[in-house]
């Protein structure tokens, strides 16, 4: 995946769109259209994390989730969330689907703790 090679220059904004583009690349042949948010680049480098997420560990994070849950997107209902948990980094990522995009809202090291939603490993 090419979120590896993105400049660590840019903003946030410009970040996430280039995320964004990059995951489609990957998700388009699926029908997943994929978006993220400039919360989830914010979160990727907070100090709740222990230590910073890094763009490697996004890059494998979708590659599984492509992998391992990709029927999964694709059949969620328009307007639910679910949280996806990597088991081997302890990275989770809350998803929600509007208007046939699936959004990656946030990202963060550890468990999150929101109300009733559904979760999903890979």
């Amino acid at each position: 995946m090419r979120l590896i090679e993105l400049a660590v220059n840019e903003s946030n904004t410009e970040l996430a769109r280039h995320y964004t583009t990059a995951l489609n690349s990957r998700f388009a042949p699926h029908d997943i259209p994929i978006k993220i948010t400039t919360h989830f680049i914010d979160r990727m480098s907070d100090p709740r994390n222990q230590e910073p997420i890094t763009v490697g560990e996004i890059a494998d994070f979708f590659s599984k989730l492509l992998i391992k849950r990709k029927k999964f997107l694709k059949d969620l209902p328009d307007g639910t969330s679910v949280m996806v948990v990597d088991l081997e980094t302890d990275i989770t990522v809350p998803f929600k689907k509007v208007n046939d995009t699936v959004i990656a809202t946030t990202v963060m090291r550890g468990s999150m703790h929101q109300g009733t939603q559904r979760k999903v490993a890979i």
